[in-house]
């Protein structure tokens, strides 16, 4: 019950901003795209959850938020507020689209995100994700590779693959997966939006700042970047 109220409450406070749009003031503009509490400096954060709703309020409402949004299971309650004082984050639903002008931002990073979208919004980010690019700026997605839960799969090790395709979170959950890709399905995804030199990479190795800190999940994981021109 706590769980789909608090899911309630978020999707109408993003509602209410949903067509907002941002332009950046930093030089260099970087964009952690669904970040949930997994930031580093010099990034900004879009979220839709709480978390990212509520940052830099009082200490005291962090406290409250802990235990309700279920972040005292990573992290521990010092850790979860120095993250949501310390760090930049965009409170959006990210289904309604990017919160950004047209060509600001340099860079663009997501991890373990796209999967939570349905096929055609996960199309509509990725044209989002072009359109708020800089001519030259590239995105790194990472993402749950589905050729690996097929392999799972395949060696007999069966609930451990419907693991990684699935969730054990309730339907109303932020974290519920949607959709699956391998690199082709990725590629040809990217490729349809407009973007070029699409390239599988391994983990902590690309040209996006910051990857050697970003990166996680190493071994369930597609890491994929790629250009705009």
């Amino acid at each position: 019950m706590q769980g789909y109220l608090i899911h309630t409450i978020n999707r109408f406070l993003s509602h209410l901003r949903k067509n907002r749009k941002i332009r950046p003031k930093a030089e260099i503009v970087k964009v952690n795209i669904g970040s949930a509490l997994a930031v580093v400096p010099g990034w900004i954060n879009v979220d839709a959850s709480l978390n990212a709703f509520f940052a830099k309020w009082p200490r005291g409402v962090f406290k409250m938020l802990y235990k309700a949004t279920g972040s005292n299971r990573w992290y521990s309650e010092v850790e979860y507020c120095r993250i949501l004082q310390n760090h930049p984050f965009v409170h959006h639903n990210l289904r309604h689209g990017m919160p950004f002008h047209d060509e600001v931002a340099d860079y663009l990073f997501s991890s373990h995100f796209l999967e939570h979208l349905t096929q055609e919004d996960g199309r509509n980010l990725i044209k989002e994700a072009y359109r708020v690019l800089k001519r030259g700026g590239m995105i790194r997605i990472c993402v749950p590779d589905f050729e690996y839960s097929l392999s799972l799969y395949q060696s007999g090790k069966k609930e451990e693959a419907m693991s990684h395709i699935f969730t054990i979170f309730k339907p109303e959950a932020l974290t519920r997966h949607h959709y699956m890709y391998d690199f082709d399905l990725l590629k040809q995804l990217l490729e349809a939006v407009g973007f070029v030199n699409i390239e599988r990479c391994s983990y902590k190795q690309g040209k996006i700042p910051d990857i050697e800190l970003l990166d996680n999940r190493p071994e369930e994981t597609l890491y994929v970047e790629a250009i705009k021109i």
